[in-house]
């Protein structure tokens, strides 16, 4: 794999299958609607948790698949990174988070990207109006909203509108693609009174 347009399907492809296997029917029919050239940069920004990007690409082969790894590094190191900005006051999350997305808009209300966690973050209870799924592209604990758990790579997670979710990471960093539906175009936002 060569070009980052088919890397990009490569990842969309996991999420096809697994939602399939939820037959989740509605968001695989916006999923399908998706095209369009990635969006990638020849400059990625100079955001400190990307010191931590090619460790995180190569757990990926370690604990999913080399497939995927390849995948995803193509389209990681030319992805359009940032931060969200209402998280700026949290200091530590700010320097280990970004995230990048890889296809879709606010138009096509489905946004395909990765998050990139570093070592040793927590992000704290977060919620936000659009559907999400997760695939975590590595081991992750992982609250929904009644406790720790550890969530396994490679297996979809799924939050509702509005549902409060947190994550944790270990001495590894670690990265997640996520799919984004419906109202995609309100940035996520930390719950009231989390820590």
């Amino acid at each position: 794999m060569t070009a980052p347009g088919p890397a990009v399907d490569a990842l969309t492809a996991r999420f096809v299958a697994a939602l399939g296997r939820r037959g989740a029917m509605a968001e695989l029919m916006a999923l399908a609607g998706l095209g369009g050239p990635p969006l990638l940069t020849a400059t990625p920004p100079d955001v400190p948790v990307l010191a931590h990007l090619d460790e995180a690409v190569a757990r990926v082969g370690d604990e999913v698949d080399g497939q995927l790894r390849d995948a995803v590094a193509l389209v990681a190191g030319r992805a359009e990174w940032t931060r969200t900005a209402g998280y700026s006051a949290d200091e530590t999350l700010f320097a280990g988070y970004a995230h990048a997305e890889l296809r879709g808009s606010d138009d096509d209300e489905v946004i395909i990207g990765l998050v990139l966690l570093g070592p040793g973050v927590h992000y704290r209870a977060h919620h936000h109006p659009a559907e999400e799924y997760y695939l975590p592209l590595g081991g992750i604990r992982w609250d929904h909203g009644d406790g720790w758990v550890d969530e396994p790579p490679g297996e979809l997670i799924h939050h509702e509108p509005w549902q409060p979710h947190a994550m944790v990471t270990d001495d590894r960093p670690v990265l997640l693609a996520y799919l984004w539906f419906g109202e995609v175009a309100t940035p996520s936002a930390f719950v009231a009174g989390s820590s």
